[in-house]
């Protein structure tokens, strides 16, 4: 029980703590670094390797309950 409380807090952890980096902390030096040409690549490749550990969260949280 305790194994899957944690796995369950560390899933939901993992899927808001990386929003809140994306939202906070990357997107906004993004803009502030790069023009638009080089932005859009960036995001999409940090999404698209977050969204992996996303997905991978949900499943964990879905199955511990």
């Amino acid at each position: 029980m305790a194994i899957a409380i944690a796995l369950h807090l560390l899933a939901a952890v993992t899927w808001v703590g990386g929003m809140l980096v994306m939202l906070l902390a990357v997107r906004p030096a993004a803009v502030e670094l790069l023009e638009p040409p080089l932005r859009l690549p960036l995001l999409c490749s940090a999404l698209s390797r977050f969204f992996v550990w996303v997905w991978l969260a949900i499943v964990v949280l879905l199955a511990t309950g």
